[in-house]
This record gives C-alpha cells, sequence and structure tokens, in this order.
C-alpha cells in the first residue's frame, strides 16, 4: 500500500526530522549533563531548594525525546497508522511537559538565586568548618569570584581560591564577591535551561504537526483499500 505523493514527502521529512530530533535528545542529556557536574557540588549551599532537579529533568526529557523520535522513525517509514498516533501522542505530553518545566524555571530561578546568595553567606560565616571551606573554595575558583561581597569579606587570611594572580596573600583577588556571581550563574543558566526547553518543544511541535497529517494520510489510504 502506497501513499499519494504529498504524504510520502510528509513521510520522508518526518523521518528526517525526527532524526533531527533524536540529535536534540542528546543536546538536552548533554546540557543537563554538564550543568548537573557544574551545580552539584553546590547543593549544601541551600535546603530550600534542589538545584540539580532541572538538570535531572533535562537528562529525563532528553531520553524521552530520544526513544520517542526513534519510535517515530518507525512508524513513519513502515506507515503504521497506530505507530504514528501513538508516536503524535506521547510527543503531545512531551511538549506539554517541557512547557511546564520551562514555566517553572522562569517562575522560581528568581528564588532559587536568592536562597543560593543566602546560604553561601551562610557557609562563608561558617567557614572555619573543612566542608565548607572546601565548598567555597571551590566556588570561588569556579566562578571567579571572592567573599561575600568582596575580597575584604576575607581581611589578612583570603585563600589562593581568591586569587587572579598571584599567591595568597600577596595577589590579585577577583573583584566580584561570590554572592553575586552566583546568583547571576543561576539567572543564567536558569534562563538557558528554559528557552532551550521552549525552543525543543517548538520543534517537537513541527514534528507533531507532520505526524497528525501522515497518520490521517495512513489512515484514509487504509479506508480506501478496506
Amino acid at each position: 500500500m502506497g501513499l499519494n505523493c504529498g504524504h510520502s514527502t510528509i513521510k520522508y521529512v518526518l523521518f528526517i526530522f525526527n532524526l533531527l530530533c533524536s540529535l536534540c535528545g542528546i543536546a538536552l542529556v548533554v546540557i543537563g549533563g554538564v550543568s548537573l557536574a557544574k551545580v552539584a557540588e553546590w547543593q549544601d549551599i541551600s535546603d530550600e531548594h534542589n538545584i540539580v532537579a532541572p538538570s535531572i529533568l533535562f537528562i529525563v526529557f532528553g531520553s524521552i525525546v530520544f526513544i520517542i523520535a526513534f519510535f517515530g522513525c518507525c512508524g513513519a517509514i513502515r506507515e503504521s497508522y497506530c505507530m504514528t498516533s501513538t508516536y503524535g501522542f506521547f510527543l503531545l505530553v512531551l511538549i506539554v511537559g517541557q512547557i511546564v518545566v520551562a514555566a517553572l524555571v522562569f517562575i522560581y530561578v528568581g528564588d532559587v538565586s536568592d536562597a543560593f546568595k543566602k546560604g553561601f553567606a551562610k557557609v562563608f560565616d561558617e567557614r572555619d568548618r573543612p566542608a565548607n571551606a572546601e565548598l567555597i573554595n571551590t566556588i570561588q575558583s569556579n566562578l571567579e569570584c571572592c567573599g561575600v561581597s568582596s575580597a575584604l569579606d576575607w581581611g589578612v587570611s583570603m585563600p589562593q581560591s581568591c586569587c587572579s594572580a598571584g599567591t595568597a596573600p600577596a595577589c590579585v583577588p577577583f573583584l566580584t564577591g561570590c554572592q553575586k556571581r552566583l546568583g547571576e550563574f543561576i539567572d543564567s543558566a536558569g534562563n538557558v535551561l528554559g528557552w532551550v526547553s521552549l525552543g525543543v518543544a517548538a520543534v517537537e511541535l513541527v514534528g507533531l504537526i507532520f505526524a497528525c497529517c501522515l497518520a490521517n494520510g495512513i489512515r484514509n489510504q487504509q479506508r480506501r483499500y478496506a
């Protein structure tokens, strides 16, 4: 049973589209993995918010996108109404899920940023504890910052992680405080995660439209030959 020219074109476009979706899924996994590796060590700063949750969600969504895209490829090539319709349904659920996640990221990223800035100040006040000292050094090295507001917060006991050049304590410190850098990083990461999620959802919406057209064409063809 063959489809007409228009639906055959949609079939191959959908197949190519799903290959691209597979790449999008891999990209989501990579972004989530990189983000998770970057922020996992900072979770102890705040007990109010789970900073690694968005990264884990991106890894999960990326994996699901990859699996659904593979399912869509099979449905398109085999001209299966059942597989194509199922693919369209799960794609719709995934799109809604990604929009919800993006909305939550945009809504709560400010609260998370504020909580972690306050949390860093609390950790800094207890910097004599070895675990806190190690966490502070990690943040200062990664974000190229020093102290809560500035290097003056350390007094004469500035650590090497504060230094942009030279050796502590007689070195050139980073000029920006870690509260500001931490807030900027979380705001930036949240915006990237949110917009990437919406971008992938927009691409998937195009695939959903193609899937609906192809499923309708397959069903009409089956009725003609019934």
